[in-house]
């Protein structure tokens, strides 16, 4: 059944064009020009160590191959602290990740410089420049406190050139917090206006890089700059059909395009892909699809069907999709405490950004409960389930309870 409705889905698309604009033919970088021995990417091998990767990874991936070094995190790391300008608010400064890159002691290659600026625009404009010209990586820090990333890639609507502009149509990089190790792949729109990415700029206060955005690049002397089309983040939220339609439309423009490079190159014109599943934001709302590949899952504009982002996860991931075997689990777990269940409202499916640590990729389920506490008091608490079917139980919510009379397991009475 499934077949067939893709077949008819991809007919009536002469009809029925979803509503999204798909890029023109336009210009892409995909790096490192040959592949570094090991592969990318490289997971941060402690939580704090996110800097370190991402040097790690920049350095084995010089233009000259002869100059490559795989050099250990754990050395890079006391790189970083030696060069921190700010050693009280960072584990990893932009001073100390430009002092670890150009670290006689690690061979180096390139002449890396801060280029962080409130500027965003002007940023990446440098940045596109030299990642075409003289074929770097870019370590940059995005949100807005620090978490460092490696920009492997991008796509424009035309060649960088020395001055003017570009559109910013797509962006490509290695996330490497352990556990979470990804490879993303986020439009332009969602990078220069979502506040995980460079929607907004660092925010530490007393800090030289407060109200910055972070960038270590090997530069060029150059007065580029790049734009986005805004961020539709209000209106009429398409159906789940149009999603899908957009999802084929997008496929086949990423296959025409050549971009399924890296590690998207598992990525084909006719991918298989679950049913979009629509997540509520705190002020806007997007469809999730989870891909066959349960590697891959895909983020798209629930207002004009755009693509907004694709996650490349080194493990697979396990999506959580029925309503009732929500209810089910939550239940199960409320047995391990002395409380009845009295009601339990529909699931809702949420992006709460404390609860995930994998971004828009990793919402929540919500269930409001109406439940009768040990003491015989009846009074409402909302539990959590995360994608992957487990209870969060380190929520304030669930760890205080609703009033007065805190919820103890069992075992703990």
């Amino acid at each position: 059944m499934r077949s067939n409705y893709i077949v008819i889905t991809l007919l009536l698309l002469a009809l029925f064009h979803p509503a999204v604009t798909v890029p023109a033919a336009a210009y892409s970088v995909f790096l490192p020009d040959a592949a570094p021995s090991p592969p990318l990417p490289y997971a941060a091998e402690q939580d704090h160590y996110s800097g370190s990767a991402c040097v790690q990874m920049a350095l084995n991936t010089c233009p000259n191959a002869s100059l490559r070094h795989l050099n250990s995190q754990d050395d890079i790391y006391a790189s970083i602290m030696s060069h921190n300008a700010e050693p009280a608010l960072w584990f990893s400064d932009p001073t100390g990740v430009r002092g670890a890159l150009s670290d006689p002691s690690f061979s180096p290659c390139g002449h890396w410089v801060d280029f962080s600026s409130a500027d965003k625009n002007s940023v990446l404009g440098k940045m596109v420049y030299y990642m075409d010209t003289l074929r770097y990586l870019a370590p940059v820090s995005i949100g807005n406190s620090e978490h460092w990333v490696t920009i492997i890639g991008y796509q424009t609507d035309a060649k960088p050139s020395y001055s003017g502009s570009v559109a910013l149509q797509n962006v490509f990089f290695y996330d490497p917090l352990p556990g979470n190790v990804a490879a993303m792949w986020v439009s332009g729109t969602v990078w220069l206006s979502d506040p995980s990415y460079w929607g907004v700029p660092l925010n530490k206060t007393g800090s030289a890089w407060h109200n910055k955005y972070i960038a270590i690049i090997e530069p060029p002397k150059t007065t580029f700059t790049v734009n986005a089309r805004k961020w539709l983040l209000e209106g009429h939220i398409l159906s789940v059909e149009k999603i899908e339609r957009a999802m084929m439309v997008w496929l086949k423009t990423v296959h025409e395009q050549k971009l399924a490079l890296g590690p998207f190159k598992t990525l084909s014109d006719d991918e298989k892909f679950e049913k979009p599943i629509l997540v509520k934001a705190e002020k806007y709302s997007y469809y999730l699809v989870p891909f066959k590949d349960s590697h891959m899952s895909a983020i798209f504009n629930a207002y004009d069907g755009s693509f907004e982002e694709l996650q490349y996860a080194k493990q697979p991931r396990m999506f959580v999709f029925n309503r009732e075997a929500v209810n089910d689990g939550i239940k199960r777990i409320m047995r391990e405490y002395d409380v009845d269940v009295i009601k339990t409202a529909r699931a809702e499916l949420l992006y709460k950004p404390e609860l995930s640590r994998s971004g828009r990729f990793a919402p929540v389920w919500e269930v409001q409960l109406t439940i009768r506490d040990a003491q015989g008091k009846e009074r409402q608490l909302p539990v959590f389930m995360d994608m992957e079917g487990q209870v969060l139980k380190k929520t304030k919510e669930f760890e205080r309870g609703i009033g007065s009379h805190p919820i103890k397991p069992k075992a703990a009475r």
